[in-house]
Protein backbone atom coordinates (compact mmCIF):
# COMPACT_ATOMS: atom_id res chain seq x y z
CA UNK A 1 0.00 0.00 0.00
CA UNK A 2 1.31 3.41 -1.04
CA UNK A 3 0.20 6.24 0.99
CA UNK A 4 0.83 9.83 0.05
CA UNK A 5 0.56 11.82 3.04
CA UNK A 6 0.11 15.98 3.84
CA UNK A 7 1.48 16.24 7.39
CA UNK A 8 1.08 18.24 10.18
CA UNK A 9 2.64 21.98 9.13
CA UNK A 10 4.58 24.24 10.68
CA UNK A 11 1.78 26.74 12.28
CA UNK A 12 2.00 30.62 12.43
CA UNK A 13 0.57 33.37 14.06
CA UNK A 14 1.08 35.98 11.43
CA UNK A 15 1.05 36.67 7.78
CA UNK A 16 4.11 38.36 7.02
CA UNK A 17 7.30 37.60 4.62
CA UNK A 18 9.39 36.33 7.53
CA UNK A 19 6.89 33.62 8.55
CA UNK A 20 6.18 32.86 4.42
CA UNK A 21 10.03 32.20 4.05
CA UNK A 22 10.23 29.75 7.26
CA UNK A 23 7.12 28.33 6.09
CA UNK A 24 9.31 27.41 2.65
CA UNK A 25 12.00 26.23 4.13
CA UNK A 26 10.10 23.65 6.46
CA UNK A 27 8.25 22.37 3.44
CA UNK A 28 11.82 21.80 2.01
CA UNK A 29 12.23 19.89 4.83
CA UNK A 30 9.46 17.60 5.26
CA UNK A 31 10.21 17.06 1.66
CA UNK A 32 14.04 15.91 2.68
CA UNK A 33 13.31 13.70 5.74
CA UNK A 34 11.55 11.20 3.41
CA UNK A 35 15.19 10.19 2.08
CA UNK A 36 17.80 11.50 4.94
CA UNK A 37 16.16 10.88 7.91
CA UNK A 38 14.21 7.76 9.77
CA UNK A 39 10.94 8.73 10.73
CA UNK A 40 10.08 9.24 14.28
CA UNK A 41 6.30 8.90 15.64
CA UNK A 42 5.59 12.00 17.27
CA UNK A 43 3.40 12.27 20.82
CA UNK A 44 1.15 15.26 19.00
CA UNK A 45 -2.80 14.97 18.95
CA UNK A 46 -2.05 12.40 15.16
CA UNK A 47 0.57 10.54 17.04
CA UNK A 48 -1.19 7.37 17.02
CA UNK A 49 -3.01 7.33 13.55
CA UNK A 50 0.64 8.41 12.16
CA UNK A 51 1.83 5.13 13.83
CA UNK A 52 -0.78 2.93 12.52
CA UNK A 53 -0.31 4.85 8.82
CA UNK A 54 3.27 3.90 9.08
CA UNK A 55 3.42 0.63 10.14
CA UNK A 56 0.99 -0.85 7.24
CA UNK A 57 2.09 1.15 4.20
CA UNK A 58 4.68 2.80 2.29
CA UNK A 59 3.95 6.54 2.96
CA UNK A 60 5.20 9.67 1.30
CA UNK A 61 4.98 13.24 3.33
CA UNK A 62 4.75 15.73 1.35
CA UNK A 63 3.62 19.38 2.06
CA UNK A 64 0.17 20.66 0.20
CA UNK A 65 2.07 22.68 -2.53
CA UNK A 66 3.83 20.38 -3.28
CA UNK A 67 1.08 17.58 -3.97
CA UNK A 68 -0.79 20.32 -5.68
CA UNK A 69 2.12 21.05 -8.66
CA UNK A 70 2.70 17.18 -8.81
CA UNK A 71 -0.81 15.96 -8.76
CA UNK A 72 -0.91 14.10 -12.06
CA UNK A 73 2.27 12.17 -11.32
CA UNK A 74 1.22 11.64 -7.83
CA UNK A 75 -2.16 10.05 -9.32
CA UNK A 76 -0.38 7.33 -11.04
CA UNK A 77 1.89 5.69 -7.96
CA UNK A 78 -0.23 5.98 -4.83
CA UNK A 79 -3.15 4.45 -3.05
CA UNK A 80 -4.61 7.20 -0.87
CA UNK A 81 -4.05 10.57 0.29
CA UNK A 82 -3.76 11.62 3.75
CA UNK A 83 -4.86 14.63 4.80
CA UNK A 84 -3.76 15.70 8.26
CA UNK A 85 -6.15 18.90 9.56
CA UNK A 86 -3.38 20.48 10.89
CA UNK A 87 -1.81 20.25 6.98
CA UNK A 88 -1.97 24.53 6.65
CA UNK A 89 0.23 27.03 8.34
CA UNK A 90 -2.17 30.24 9.13
CA UNK A 91 -4.45 27.80 11.80
CA UNK A 92 -6.62 30.91 12.19
CA UNK A 93 -8.04 31.17 8.56
CA UNK A 94 -10.86 28.66 8.18
CA UNK A 95 -11.98 29.58 4.95
CA UNK A 96 -7.89 28.95 3.48
CA UNK A 97 -8.68 25.37 5.13
CA UNK A 98 -11.43 24.61 3.38
CA UNK A 99 -10.67 26.26 0.40
CA UNK A 100 -7.65 24.28 -0.02
CA UNK A 101 -9.33 20.55 1.03
CA UNK A 102 -11.63 21.50 -1.84
CA UNK A 103 -8.96 21.99 -4.13
CA UNK A 104 -7.44 18.56 -3.04
CA UNK A 105 -10.84 16.90 -3.49
CA UNK A 106 -10.93 17.73 -6.94
CA UNK A 107 -7.64 17.56 -8.45
CA UNK A 108 -6.33 14.03 -6.55
CA UNK A 109 -8.75 11.08 -8.18
CA UNK A 110 -7.54 8.57 -5.95
CA UNK A 111 -8.95 7.38 -2.19
CA UNK A 112 -9.23 10.90 -0.50
CA UNK A 113 -9.01 10.55 3.76
CA UNK A 114 -8.84 13.50 6.20
CA UNK A 115 -7.11 12.99 9.27
CA UNK A 116 -9.12 15.20 12.01
CA UNK A 117 -7.32 15.61 15.32
CA UNK A 118 -9.16 18.11 16.69
CA UNK A 119 -10.18 17.78 20.64
CA UNK A 120 -13.77 18.09 20.38
CA UNK A 121 -15.69 14.54 19.36
CA UNK A 122 -18.92 16.36 17.89
CA UNK A 123 -16.58 18.17 15.10
CA UNK A 124 -18.28 18.00 11.80
CA UNK A 125 -17.11 18.85 8.51
CA UNK A 126 -19.37 20.57 6.48
CA UNK A 127 -21.32 18.24 3.95
CA UNK A 128 -19.38 20.12 0.55
CA UNK A 129 -15.96 18.76 1.84
CA UNK A 130 -17.33 15.99 3.51
CA UNK A 131 -18.75 14.84 -0.09
CA UNK A 132 -15.28 15.00 -1.58
CA UNK A 133 -13.68 12.29 0.64
CA UNK A 134 -14.08 9.14 0.85
CA UNK A 135 -13.25 9.11 4.94
CA UNK A 136 -12.28 11.19 7.59
CA UNK A 137 -10.53 9.39 10.38
CA UNK A 138 -11.89 11.07 13.96
CA UNK A 139 -10.07 11.38 16.98
CA UNK A 140 -12.30 9.64 19.21
CA UNK A 141 -15.40 9.65 16.99
CA UNK A 142 -18.85 10.64 18.97
CA UNK A 143 -20.99 7.50 19.44
CA UNK A 144 -23.84 9.94 17.73
CA UNK A 145 -22.13 10.58 14.60
CA UNK A 146 -24.13 8.46 12.14
CA UNK A 147 -22.07 9.19 9.00
CA UNK A 148 -20.38 5.79 7.64
CA UNK A 149 -17.57 7.72 6.25
CA UNK A 150 -16.37 8.68 9.84
CA UNK A 151 -13.73 6.67 10.91
CA UNK A 152 -12.40 6.55 15.06
CA UNK A 153 -9.00 7.02 16.39
CA UNK A 154 -7.78 8.30 19.37
CA UNK A 155 -4.59 10.28 21.28
CA UNK A 156 -1.12 8.42 21.09
CA UNK A 157 -0.03 7.42 25.27
CA UNK A 158 2.94 9.50 25.56
CA UNK A 159 4.47 6.91 27.70
CA UNK A 160 5.06 4.77 25.05
CA UNK A 161 8.31 5.12 22.17
CA UNK A 162 6.77 3.83 19.29
CA UNK A 163 9.16 2.15 16.97
CA UNK A 164 8.13 1.35 13.39
CA UNK A 165 8.05 -2.08 12.16
CA UNK A 166 6.04 -3.22 9.10
CA UNK A 167 6.55 -6.91 10.42
CA UNK A 168 6.04 -7.17 14.34
CA UNK A 169 4.87 -4.45 16.14
CA UNK A 170 7.34 -3.90 19.11
CA UNK A 171 6.33 -2.09 22.15
CA UNK A 172 7.78 -3.47 25.82
CA UNK A 173 5.23 -2.93 28.54
CA UNK A 174 7.64 -3.95 30.78
CA UNK A 175 9.49 -0.20 30.62
CA UNK A 176 6.12 1.48 30.85
CA UNK A 177 4.58 2.77 33.30
CA UNK A 178 3.57 0.48 36.16
CA UNK A 179 2.23 -3.02 36.15
CA UNK A 180 0.51 -3.19 39.23
CA UNK A 181 -1.45 -0.84 41.24
CA UNK A 182 0.86 0.82 43.96
CA UNK A 183 -0.12 -0.58 47.52
CA UNK A 184 0.86 2.68 49.71
CA UNK A 185 -0.18 5.86 47.79
CA UNK A 186 0.63 9.39 49.14
CA UNK A 187 -2.39 11.21 48.23
CA UNK A 188 -5.96 10.41 48.09
CA UNK A 189 -6.62 12.40 44.71
CA UNK A 190 -4.60 13.84 42.39
CA UNK A 191 -5.31 16.41 39.39
CA UNK A 192 -2.75 18.20 37.40
CA UNK A 193 -3.72 20.25 34.22
CA UNK A 194 -4.02 23.50 32.01
CA UNK A 195 -6.84 25.56 32.83
CA UNK A 196 -8.77 24.68 29.82
CA UNK A 197 -12.11 24.31 30.55
CA UNK A 198 -13.83 26.09 33.28
CA UNK A 199 -15.36 23.28 35.03
CA UNK A 200 -11.56 21.91 35.93
CA UNK A 201 -11.17 25.16 37.95
CA UNK A 202 -14.37 24.93 39.83
CA UNK A 203 -14.10 21.47 40.42
CA UNK A 204 -10.54 21.55 41.64
CA UNK A 205 -11.58 24.49 44.26
CA UNK A 206 -14.31 22.27 45.02
CA UNK A 207 -12.78 19.86 46.07
CA UNK A 208 -9.72 21.68 47.78
CA UNK A 209 -12.23 22.61 50.23
CA UNK A 210 -13.45 18.78 51.08
CA UNK A 211 -11.64 16.84 53.64
CA UNK A 212 -9.08 14.59 51.19
CA UNK A 213 -5.50 14.80 51.12
CA UNK A 214 -5.72 16.19 47.33
CA UNK A 215 -2.24 17.69 45.44
CA UNK A 216 -2.07 19.19 41.93
CA UNK A 217 -3.82 21.99 40.48
CA UNK A 218 -5.53 23.53 37.36
CA UNK A 219 -2.99 26.04 35.79
CA UNK A 220 -1.02 26.95 32.88
CA UNK A 221 2.01 25.84 34.72
CA UNK A 222 3.13 21.93 34.34
CA UNK A 223 4.69 19.92 36.82
CA UNK A 224 7.72 18.54 35.16
CA UNK A 225 6.53 15.53 33.45
CA UNK A 226 8.82 12.68 35.46
CA UNK A 227 6.45 14.23 38.87
CA UNK A 228 3.53 14.27 37.25
CA UNK A 229 3.83 10.46 36.60
CA UNK A 230 5.45 9.51 40.03
CA UNK A 231 2.10 11.89 41.45
CA UNK A 232 -0.07 9.39 39.50
CA UNK A 233 1.25 6.35 41.01
CA UNK A 234 1.15 8.21 44.35
CA UNK A 235 -2.39 8.84 44.31
CA UNK A 236 -5.73 6.26 45.30
CA UNK A 237 -7.49 8.38 43.08
CA UNK A 238 -7.02 9.84 39.51
CA UNK A 239 -9.01 12.93 38.35
CA UNK A 240 -9.49 12.85 34.59
CA UNK A 241 -11.18 16.09 33.57
CA UNK A 242 -11.92 17.34 30.43
CA UNK A 243 -10.11 19.65 28.60
CA UNK A 244 -10.75 21.38 25.31
CA UNK A 245 -12.04 17.91 23.92
CA UNK A 246 -13.63 15.09 26.02
CA UNK A 247 -10.56 12.60 25.91
CA UNK A 248 -7.37 13.61 27.28
CA UNK A 249 -3.63 12.52 27.06
CA UNK A 250 -4.00 12.17 30.69
CA UNK A 251 -6.76 9.09 29.99
CA UNK A 252 -3.64 7.12 28.68
CA UNK A 253 -1.56 7.95 31.22
CA UNK A 254 -3.64 6.97 34.10
CA UNK A 255 -3.98 3.59 32.45
CA UNK A 256 -0.50 3.23 31.57
CA UNK A 257 0.49 3.95 35.16
CA UNK A 258 -2.17 1.32 36.59
CA UNK A 259 -3.57 4.03 38.57
CA UNK A 260 -7.23 4.27 39.21
CA UNK A 261 -9.45 6.80 36.96
CA UNK A 262 -12.35 8.52 37.98
CA UNK A 263 -13.29 11.10 35.30
CA UNK A 264 -16.50 12.60 33.49
CA UNK A 265 -18.98 10.84 31.95
CA UNK A 266 -18.63 12.46 28.64
CA UNK A 267 -16.06 9.66 27.78
CA UNK A 268 -18.95 7.07 27.65
CA UNK A 269 -20.34 9.06 24.94
CA UNK A 270 -16.81 8.52 23.10
CA UNK A 271 -16.14 5.51 20.54
CA UNK A 272 -12.50 4.54 21.44
CA UNK A 273 -10.08 2.32 19.52
CA UNK A 274 -9.98 0.55 23.17
CA UNK A 275 -13.04 -1.08 24.15
CA UNK A 276 -13.33 0.26 28.27
CA UNK A 277 -15.74 -0.29 30.32
CA UNK A 278 -17.12 2.40 32.72
CA UNK A 279 -16.96 0.57 35.87
CA UNK A 280 -14.67 -2.18 34.65
CA UNK A 281 -11.70 -0.48 33.60
CA UNK A 282 -12.72 3.76 35.20
CA UNK A 283 -15.26 5.08 36.71
CA UNK A 284 -17.34 8.10 36.11
CA UNK A 285 -19.06 10.96 37.83
CA UNK A 286 -22.10 13.16 36.94
CA UNK A 287 -21.91 16.44 39.20
CA UNK A 288 -20.01 17.57 41.87
CA UNK A 289 -22.12 15.74 44.60
CA UNK A 290 -21.51 12.15 42.27
CA UNK A 291 -17.93 12.82 42.20
CA UNK A 292 -17.73 13.44 46.25
CA UNK A 293 -19.43 10.50 46.72
CA UNK A 294 -17.38 8.30 44.44
CA UNK A 295 -14.38 9.73 45.52
CA UNK A 296 -15.54 8.40 49.63
CA UNK A 297 -16.46 5.01 48.15
CA UNK A 298 -13.37 4.32 46.20
CA UNK A 299 -11.04 5.61 49.27
CA UNK A 300 -12.53 3.14 51.65
CA UNK A 301 -12.81 0.01 48.84
CA UNK A 302 -9.00 -0.64 48.23
CA UNK A 303 -9.10 -3.94 47.04
CA UNK A 304 -11.35 -2.71 44.26
CA UNK A 305 -10.24 0.21 43.59
CA UNK A 306 -7.09 -1.03 42.87
CA UNK A 307 -8.73 -4.46 40.50
CA UNK A 308 -10.35 -1.77 38.31
CA UNK A 309 -6.61 0.33 38.06
CA UNK A 310 -5.28 -2.97 37.09
CA UNK A 311 -8.40 -3.94 34.79
CA UNK A 312 -7.27 -0.49 32.77
CA UNK A 313 -3.31 -1.21 32.75
CA UNK A 314 -4.38 -4.88 31.32
CA UNK A 315 -6.82 -3.37 28.61
CA UNK A 316 -4.56 -0.83 27.73
CA UNK A 317 -1.64 -3.37 26.74
CA UNK A 318 -3.72 -5.71 24.96
CA UNK A 319 -5.51 -3.09 22.98
CA UNK A 320 -3.07 -0.51 22.58
CA UNK A 321 -2.13 -1.40 18.99
CA UNK A 322 -1.18 1.40 16.47
CA UNK A 323 -0.43 -1.61 13.85
CA UNK A 324 -3.58 -3.28 14.38
CA UNK A 325 -5.31 -0.56 14.26
CA UNK A 326 -3.75 0.97 10.99
CA UNK A 327 -4.94 -2.62 9.59
CA UNK A 328 -8.43 -2.22 10.88
CA UNK A 329 -8.87 1.74 9.44
CA UNK A 330 -7.19 0.08 5.89
CA UNK A 331 -9.65 -2.68 5.72
CA UNK A 332 -12.42 -0.53 5.88
CA UNK A 333 -10.74 2.53 3.71
CA UNK A 334 -9.59 0.22 1.18
CA UNK A 335 -12.13 -2.83 1.20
Amino acid sequence: MKILYIPVTKKIKEKNFKNYVLCIFYDIYVVLKNFFFKKKISKNTSGYIDAAIYSNAYVLELPYNYCIFFSKILNLFFDSIFINWKFTNYRNDKEDLEKKLLKLSKIFNIKKVIVDGTDKSINIIKEDILDGFDYVIKREKNKQTSNKKYLTTMLPCTMVNYKISKKKENIDWNIVGNSEPNSNPRYDIFFSGKKTSKYRKELIEFLHIKEFNFFGRAEDTKIPFDNYLSAIYDSSINLALEGIGEFTFRHLEILASCSFMLCQNSINELELPLPLVDGKHFVTFESKEDLVEKISFYLKNNSLRNEIALNGRKALEEYYSPKKHGEFLFSKIFS
